[in-house]
């Protein structure tokens, strides 16, 4: 039993130092913005965030998921992947001006992440939890005759410092790692990225429900997936103009890539607010 409670009393140590230790901001103001407000543009320097009417979801979406590390998650490199439930109504169309500033220099993305994070629990009284569900998704796997996809060369691409958002423009024309790049030729469209995994690549594919990575190939991979325009076709007064599946994202796919998409099921997480205020005042 005294084993039992000096281990309870070592976690409760643990974890409120571990509370203690994240990165706070010294002031903040917070306020609220209204239909015709100005938006001054947003700003940022070592240990001072200045965001100018910013969605709250979207503060949420950065603090917990894009920025929830003090920098950009390679696994979670451009959206969050997490659906947030448990908002009430007026979240969704809240936006609020941010002027914070640190006691101590700090990158912006630990100012959007963690140091975030802390002051809407503070300020806005937030609490979330995390859980994870069987849900609807695709699979994705390789289709019959193998895959056709091009491993990425070493030091082909340029790798970007996640923690560092005012880093100096790469030089023109250079391939980024992992950032899609929209493409054209003629009439047909596509997106290009360089340097990803499929694991990564599947969370970027848009397809009414999550991917899911099952292919077991390794490594990373220069993809290019095109989209060529749908033909034309008669409508109904039902049913009006109807895409060719023929040129859906599953055979583009399949063709292209030689990767196939079957539903199924499998985990996905989700972020529940368990509470959330209007801000207390500055």
């Amino acid at each position: 039993m005294k084993y039992l409670v000096h281990c309870l009393v070592a976690v409760i140590v643990a974890l409120t130092l571990s509370a203690q230790d994240r990165p706070k901001f010294e002031v903040a103001s917070i306020k609220e913005c209204k239909p015709g407000d100005s938006h001054p543009p947003s700003t940022n320097s070592p240990g001072r965030l200045s965001l100018s009417c910013w969605p709250l979801k979207r503060l949420i979406q950065d603090a917990y998921e894009v920025f929830a590390a003090g920098k950009v998650d390679p696994q979670n490199p451009f959206f969050p992947a997490a659906p947030i439930e448990g908002t009430p109504d007026w979240v969704n169309s809240a936006s609020y001006s941010i002027d914070a500033r640190s006691d101590s220099p700090q990158t912006p993305a630990a100012m959007r992440g963690p140091m975030m994070q802390a002051l809407l629990e503070d300020r806005f009284q937030m609490r979330t939890h995390r859980e994870t569900r069987e849900v609807p998704v695709y699979i994705m796997t390789v289709a019959k005759g193998g895959p056709k996809l091009t491993p990425t060369k070493e030091d082909s691409c340029l790798h970007l410092d996640t923690s560092d958002l005012n880093q100096p423009e790469p030089p023109r024309g250079a391939k980024l790692c992992v950032f899609p790049l929209g493409v054209k030729r003629g009439a047909i469209e596509g997106v290009a990225v360089y340097g990803i995994t499929l694991d990564v690549y599947a969370k970027l594919l848009h397809a009414e429900r999550p991917v899911i990575d099952r292919t077991r190939l390794t490594g990373a991979f220069d993809i290019t997936l095109e989209y060529p325009p749908d033909p034309p076709r008669p409508s109904t007064p039902d049913s009006g103009a109807a895409s060719d599946p023929g040129t859906s994202l599953f055979s583009s796919l399949r063709e292209q890539l030689g990767l196939q998409l079957t539903p199924g099921k499998g985990p996905h997480e989700f972020l529940i607010v368990d509470r959330i205020e209007r801000p207390s005042a500055n």
